[in-house]
């Protein structure tokens, strides 16, 4: 979910072209794309796609064609896996698998009632990680000749150690945490949808890309300030402050710099978040748990190895697959007169 600062960086914003990327690397929080490929990937009643065995391939699709629409436009994909979360997610992560149930349970009673959009939408919000999903999403970033990393916690705070050592372009992902970790720079809608469907409405999706420096001149702010306001509207690690919006958060931490001289002015917001947690969250976001200890050396596109895998495997269309893949290096060749193999190097 991440933190809600939409509306206060809105004006930071600036709508990119593809083109504006081709040749970068990009760092992508992996489990964000993941959860929002078993979210979208489904049939018409909200069930995910699977194969033969009754295994979930929804996760497979998405990455697949998300990541063959990246290379044909000559971006490297990195894409960063969340490590050890923090004691302070567990009540977080623990709020989001009741979700997950309750969702599960009201799609199939919207199924049974034969209410199919209803039953598609409830799906949708019951999305889970099953134990085989993220052994086969590294499969298939290896024989697709894509990196991938592990971080010691946090997937954005990695992605934005590795932005901030220039080993990649910027940081991909849909929640803004990222600026909180210290990223200089964020992607967000990184695909080739035109437009998404959130509860039932459709959205027009366009990429937009932050600077950091950018936003933090646009508030008007420091970026230990902006963990304030973050920590005030509540982040993944503690809840906020009842009837504090991030509008509301940003005024606060204007006019009296901390959350401390906040605490000062109105010491009943100290009862709903303890100083000691704000301190805690903080040390998150300032001081994250990253590792300089990773490779992005990959092995080569291995054409055979995808089809094995996808087709053999898990049941995909072998002429769907090859057609993707031979549009790919097509579309890359005439690009870059480069093969895919080189261009992966």
């Amino acid at each position: 979910m991440g933190v809600k600062i939409t509306e206060i960086v809105e004006g930071a914003k600036r709508v990119p072209v593809i083109s504006e990327f081709s040749g970068k690397t990009i760092a992508i929080d992996a489990f964000n794309w993941l959860y929002s490929f078993l979210a979208s990937v489904r049939l018409a009643d909200g069930v995910q796609l699977t194969d033969k065995e009754g295994r979930s391939t929804s996760h497979l699709s998405g990455f697949f064609y998300r990541n063959a629409f990246l290379l044909e436009n000559r971006i490297k994909p990195v894409y960063v896996f969340d490590g050890k979360p923090s004691v302070l997610k567990k009540e977080t992560i623990e709020e989001r698998i009741e979700i997950r149930e309750e969702a599960q349970k009201k799609a199939e009673a919207a199924k049974d009632a034969g209410e199919i959009e209803e039953a598609h939408k409830f799906a949708q919000a019951s999305s889970r990680i099953e134990p085989h999903m993220i052994p086969d999403c590294k499969h298939l970033f290896e024989v697709m000749g894509i990196a991938y990393i592990e971080a010691p916690s946090e997937g954005e705070a990695q992605a934005a150690h590795m932005v901030n050592k220039n080993d990649v372009f910027t940081a991909a992902s849909q929640d803004y945490d990222c600026f909180l970790f210290g990223a200089r720079s964020l992607l967000r809608n990184l695909t080739q949808q035109e437009k998404r469907t959130i509860k039932g409405k459709v959205y027009k999706i366009e990429m937009e890309y932050y600077e950091s420096k950018k936003v933090l001149e646009h508030l008007g702010v420091s970026r230990e300030q902006l963990v304030d306001i973050g920590i005030l509207t509540g982040t993944d690690f503690n809840k906020g402050i009842h009837g504090v919006g991030q509008k509301t958060a940003l005024k606060l931490i204007k006019e009296h710099g901390s959350i401390e001289a906040v605490y000062e002015k109105k010491p009943e917001y100290a009862q709903q978040l303890a100083l000691d947690t704000v301190k805690q969250v903080r040390t998150i976001f300032l001081e994250p748990d990253v590792s300089d200890t990773y490779s992005l050396t990959t092995k080569p596109f291995n054409t055979k190895g995808i089809v094995e895998f996808l087709c053999k495997e898990r049941n995909f269309s072998e002429e769907r697959i090859m057609t993707r893949v031979s549009s790919l290096q097509k579309a890359l060749k005439k690009a870059s007169q480069q093969s895919l193999e080189s261009f992966l190097k």
